[in-house]
């Protein structure tokens, strides 16, 4: 968040009305989890969907202290990321791609390592140091509690690589699992069986993508991933049976999958190569443009009178940064001393921009007054702007394409699939 201008923006168009009836309480009261908030062809986002969202994001733990506008962009741009998503999806299962062999392999690639992760887990979980055991580490420690912690967990680790083996070796006996580890050289193909049994056929291409070594690497590289995977189909194997369901969170991987693969295969078509991005450098030089950047200090006040008593304290030779932090209006800048870090030119509000332009380094500024308060500014010092070489910026060139031919895909959608938005529109019997 900009520092100076405190903005809240959303992805798109009606973002901040979005957000302005998002924050509403009135609305929250009045809707359940399951309130449809925008339905988006056949799928919607519900009330729970989006409180889900808030939950999982990076400011779930600060959201209780944010004002009205920051928690209104925070839930107004996580459902348009929910809308975005769910028109990626319905598109990327109307090319099929929920259909392809890679997606269908990276499905049944997490299915297996949840159902291992799980049965490993409460293997763990099940592990108990008996009471002689604990006596004696408590012994050795010498009464030091994080020695005796140390202890106990490489007891704990010991103890799980013996049962994990033990517990591999009855599975391997159990299914008469057959190695088959003299198959690996030269003229080996994807579909040679290296490991058998009971319900189990593992192939040379189950451990090895071909298209990455069309050669065959080192032998001992083979058995290595012939081993892991033959542990992941054993382990997996056991805790389905046992009854453990994960197809919620299978479910759940495909669904957010499916978008990332669409834009996957899309960036390909948008970005080919590099002769492509040079190209498009050339006729956007100002991508490397890079822009002073200044180490900036501030003071807010809420009068112009007391920023002007301020400012001839800090003339008469006392520390704005001092003063800041006793009396600045501005939350960051107060708790910082006034320090506000290095800021890149062009990011403040137009009246501190146009200050800063004219500003020497180490002078105070004239008061300037925006929405927010009576603000004094020094630059401590700068970093002049320069030009950069397509070697330099070549990522930012690549993200600007995308970005360039994301929005025109993105509308297209929009108009592909009926996006509506039910929490936009007046409940019955409000004021139009």
């Amino acid at each position: 968040m900009n520092r100076f201008s405190y903005p809240f923006s959303f992805l798109h168009r009606i973002s901040l009305m979005l957000g302005t009836v998002l924050v509403s309480g009135a609305l929250y009261a009045s809707v359940g989890n399951q309130q449809s908030l925008v339905t988006i062809g056949r799928l919607q986002v519900t009330a729970a969907d989006l409180e889900q969202a808030v939950a999982s994001s990076p400011f779930a733990t600060q959201f209780a202290a944010m004002d009205e506008d920051d928690q209104a962009s925070l839930r107004g741009d996580l459902l348009k990321r929910l809308v975005l998503s769910r028109l990626l999806r319905i598109e990327a299962e109307a090319q099929g791609l929920d259909r392809s062999p890679g997606f269908l392999e990276e499905v049944e690639n997490f299915r297996l390592g949840m159902l291992y992760r799980h049965y490993m887990d409460k293997l763990r979980e099940r592990l108990r140091v008996p009471g002689e055991e604990l006596r004696r580490l408590h012994n050795e420690s010498n009464g030091n509690s994080d020695v005796f912690a140390a202890l106990k967990s490489t007891y704990v680790s010991g103890r799980y690589r013996q049962i994990r083996l033990l517990t591999l070796q009855k599975q391997r006996e159990e299914r008469h699992v057959v190695l088959h580890e003299d198959r690996i050289k030269p003229g080996i193909t994807p579909d040679t069986v290296l490991m058998e049994g009971d319900g189990l056929a593992i192939t040379y291409g189950d451990v090895i993508d071909v298209n990455e070594y069309p050669e065959l690497p080192n032998p001992e590289y083979v058995k290595e991933q012939l081993y892991k995977r033959g542990e992941l189909r054993l382990i997996a194997d056991t805790a389905e049976k046992e009854g453990v369901d994960v197809s919620d969170r299978v479910e759940a991987f495909r669904n957010e999958r499916l978008p990332a693969l669409l834009l996957e295969r899309k960036e390909r078509e948008w970005v080919p190569d590099e002769a492509a991005m040079r190209a498009y450098f050339k006729a956007h030089p100002e991508l490397g443009h890079v822009v002073e950047r200044r180490h900036v200090g501030q003071l807010v006040t809420s009068s112009y009178a007391q920023a002007r008593a301020l400012r001839r304290r800090i003339e008469q030779g006392e520390s704005l940064f001092k003063l800041a932090g006793e009396y600045s209006i501005d939350p960051y800048g107060r708790a910082n001393n006034g320090d506000m870090g290095w800021l890149r030119q062009g990011s403040g509000m137009p009246q501190i921009e146009a200050a800063l332009i004219k500003l020497k380094d180490g002078e105070v500024s004239p008061i300037i007054k925006t929405p927010k308060g009576y603000h004094l500014l020094i630059i401590i010092e700068r970093r002049l702007g320069r030009m950069r070489s397509f070697e330099g910026v070549k990522d930012k060139v690549r993200q600007a394409m995308i970005s360039e031919k994301m929005m025109a895909f993105i509308g297209e959608l929009e108009r592909k699939y009926q996006v509506v938005w039910h929490v936009l529109k007046q409940p019955e019997g409000g004021e139009s």
